[in-house]
């Protein structure tokens, strides 16, 4: 049986990461320019942040980066092939345990399966902007 471990960022995930997270971008975020997107803003994007890494038997599944000090999750990855298991829903809660609640975080508006996750695990929208992907909620975990 197949199951879910999830272990804190080694140097070894870097360039499986990287790779997750521009693929992910460019298929998630159809309408802005992904030429835009490079294997570098893995790094420049997630640094000084705690990066979750979630596997299944050593196969990298994706990942979560959070801001410790605001318990901001930044970044909730999952490699397509690996969605519809429970690994993001596992990811949120083991932030849930390990940083001081309420988390929150930010989800543009757009990302229509993002929100409908997030809203079917109890997170509320507290307010919303625009920055340059477009249109964002920030939402809050229930408590």
């Amino acid at each position: 049986m197949v199951s879910l471990h999830i272990r804190s960022f080694e140097e070894k995930d870097r360039q499986k990461l990287s790779e997750i997270y521009l693929l992910c971008r460019i298929q998630t975020f159809y309408w802005t320019d992904s030429s835009l997107f490079t294997l570098n803003d893995f790094d420049a994007h997630t640094r000084d942040e705690d990066i979750w890494v979630a596997e299944y038997d050593d196969q990298i599944a994706g990942f979560m980066a959070v801001w410790p000090p605001d318990a901001f999750i930044h970044h909730l990855y999952i490699d397509a092939r690996y969605r519809g298991k429970g690994t993001g829903k596992a990811l949120l809660a083991l932030a849930a345990q390990t940083y001081p609640t309420p988390l929150s975080l930010k989800c543009l508006i757009k990302n229509e399966a993002a929100v409908q996750f997030y809203r079917a695990l109890n997170w509320e929208v507290r307010d919303s902007g625009t920055d340059s992907l477009g249109d964002y909620y920030v939402m809050q975990q229930s408590i």
